[in-house]
């Protein structure tokens, strides 16, 4: 919001409760928007109560009251501060601390001091007084809305929010429409600034609206024909925001039988569903079990589409490649691109990152796991070799030489201070350009790209030169056919293994219990696919690593590794969704790992 726009705001707010004044009023404007009256207590002028009601309803956050005297939870974005009315210390993400304040409950309703909430949610405050008039102007992180994405369920259609940071929200409900309102983003553009109108296909929702207001926030309108309350609520890791919408008692869809799913060829593959046990409910863990070395079917990893900077759902992957089914594979940045190896049919689309570990497929279809850096060089005709820093990946540090390829797209884009070889499939020079403009990548051939020293070297290299990669890892993996990134490793020679800190994962993978996705190798060679999952009653829960691990175990697995998990976690088989994925909606990804009939990889262009 502009600073004049807000001015004026406060401004109008400081007069309506100067007007007040002898009574000793405070008003509380949250990102430009006044609180209703009783939403807020500030008696001694300087100590600002927020109630449970504005918490929700001007913050987007989500209080739940405890039972039988456990605390109360203030969550938004996966962060998390408990309180206790009457009580100063409070705790959050886990962390104790001390409040000048207590939490109170008046007529019923849960105040909770500002002070509470200032570092866990983001919360900057200003203060302006008038004789005994007090205004409060409280601002939020903003955001962008990224994507709009649908479920549809029995009882309610679930609408999902992608945004690019966790962000302040306001919401109101009136009957058949649902506003919501996020803080204008500085710079934000495209997206954040665009018009859409979106029409979902339940009958449930009329349609969905998205644009900007006056003040540069973004307004969500979405037109609805629910009897009951929406429930708003969020989420994290991607951040996202959940509007659930209930149907009517009477038009719940009955859950249809499921039919049964056509299974993989006698001896290659099964599937099955385990229930296994967590402190916090039962969870179902999905297996598909399979043998790469079977000739009746083929396992490989596959790009959402032909490039790295895509996302697709899991079932549109499936369908994509005229697989029978797979699951989601390893972790990508929110662009697009994967954070991890990944090799389809010998051909590399990412090199190792972060020294995480690695599923690999030899040849001749023999299961590898290890964690791998890569040790790339590229050979030039006459002119010795250099070191290779990263495939379809930017410059991360001077003085580094990466290879962009085909699942780039057609054109590395310009840049200054680079040098370019485009490079055909011949291994031939065919274009040098030193001047920063764009490259096309040549049909079946590369470009190397080199910046600083290396692009020194680079420029001394003439059309006409033979350039050979040479692509391998440490360790070493020769014969390789197909990789693919995840981390952290969970089992090591049938016992648990857990490499969370030597590969550098937060407490978000490690120290939490969402859905899960891994593989696993047999001792006698056959590959796991799994997806664990529990059911919540808003956030769906699944298992720790530790619990993984064990799990795995269970399974049959020598060796073990974990996947991208929560709202990620999808698993399709005859080309139907099986689980239930935490978001409510398929999370699009980046990459899978799929499993295909001979015909089907054989008609899909594989072996």
């Amino acid at each position: 919001m502009g600073r004049s726009v807000f001015a004026a705001i406060a401004g109008l707010a400081l007069l309506a409760a100067s007007a007040a004044g002898a009574a000793g009023v405070s008003t509380v404007v949250v990102n430009g928007r006044a609180l209703d009256p009783g939403e807020a207590i500030c008696e001694d002028g300087r100590t600002l109560l927020l109630s449970a009601d504005a918490l929700s309803e001007a913050f987007g956050l989500s209080v739940e009251p405890g039972d039988a005297g456990a605390p109360w939870t203030i969550r938004g974005f996966g962060h998390s501060v408990l309180v206790r009315p009457d009580v100063a210390p409070f705790s959050a993400d886990g962390e104790v601390q001390q409040s000048a304040a207590c939490p109170i409950v008046r007529d019923g309703k849960l105040f909770v001091p500002l002070a509470m909430l200032v570092s866990t949610f983001k919360v900057a405050s200003s203060v302006q007084r008038d004789g005994s008039a007090t205004v409060w102007a409280l601002t939020t992180p903003g955001a962008a809305v990224t994507d709009v994405r649908e479920g549809r369920h029995p009882d309610r259609v679930r609408i999902v929010l992608d945004v690019d940071r966790p962000t302040g929200m306001c919401w109101w409900a009136q009957p058949g429409l649902l506003t919501l309102e996020l803080p204008a983003l500085v710079g934000a553009g495209g997206m954040a600034s665009s018009v859409r109108l979106l029409r979902l296909e339940d009958e449930l929702i009329d349609q969905v609206r998205q644009g900007p207001t006056a003040t540069g926030s973004t307004r969500v309108e979405i037109l609805h024909f629910s009897p009951e309350p929406p429930r708003v609520f969020t989420l994290a890791e991607p951040p996202r925001i959940v509007v659930d919408l209930l149907r009517a008692p009477e038009d719940i869809i009955p859950e249809p039988e499921p039919e049964p799913v056509r299974p993989l060829p006698q001896a290659a593959g099964v599937l099955e569903t385990r229930n296994f046990s967590t402190p916090r409910g039962p969870v179902r863990v999905h297996v598909i079990d399979v043998d790469p070395r079977s000739a009746a079917i083929e396992v490989r990893p596959a790009l959402a589409a032909s490039t790295v900077h895509d996302r697709a759902s899991l079932t549109r992957i499936v369908q994509r490649s005229g697989a029978w089914g797979g699951v989601n594979g390893g972790y990508f940045a929110r662009s697009g691109p994967p954070l991890g190896m990944l090799v389809i049919d010998g051909e590399w689309v990412r090199d190792p990152w972060g020294g995480r570990t690695v599923l690999g497929i030899a040849q001749d279809g023999k299961l590898l796991m290890d964690r791998l850096s890569f040790d790339g060089r590229v050979v030039f005709s006459s002119h010795g070799w250099q070191p290779l820093a990263a495939i379809n990946r930017g410059h991360e540090q001077q003085d580094t030489l990466v290879m962009f390829n085909r699942y780039w797209g057609g054109t590395v884009e310009g840049a200054k201070g680079r040098a370019r070889l485009a490079v055909d499939a011949s291994g031939a020079v065919i274009a040098k350009v030193t001047d920063g403009s764009a490259v096309a990548i040549p049909a079946g051939g590369f470009v190397l790209s080199g910046m600083g020293r290396m692009a020194a070297s680079l420029d001394r290299i003439e059309p006409g030169c033979m350039v050979t990669p040479r692509l391998t890892t440490t360790p070493r993996w020769p014969a390789l056919a197909q990789a693919i990134g995840g981390g952290p490793r969970l089992v090591k020679d049938g016992r648990k293994h857990i490499t969370a800190s030597p590969e550098g994962f937060q407490p978000d993978i490690y120290a939490s219990a969402p859905s899960r996705t891994a593989v696993g190798i047999s001792a006698d060679g056959r590959l796991l696919l799994v997806v664990a999952e529990g059911a919540g009653e808003r956030e769906r829960y699944g298992m720790t690593l530790e619990e993984l691990a064990s799990t795995m175990i269970k399974l049959g697995a020598r060796d073990a590794m974990n996947l991208d998990g929560g709202g990620s976690t999808t698993l399709v088989a005859d080309g139907r969704l099986l689980n239930a994925p935490s978001d409510g909606a398929e999370r699009r990804v980046s990459n899978a790992l799929l499993v295909f009939t001979r015909e089907q990889a054989q008609a899909a262009g594989g072996g």
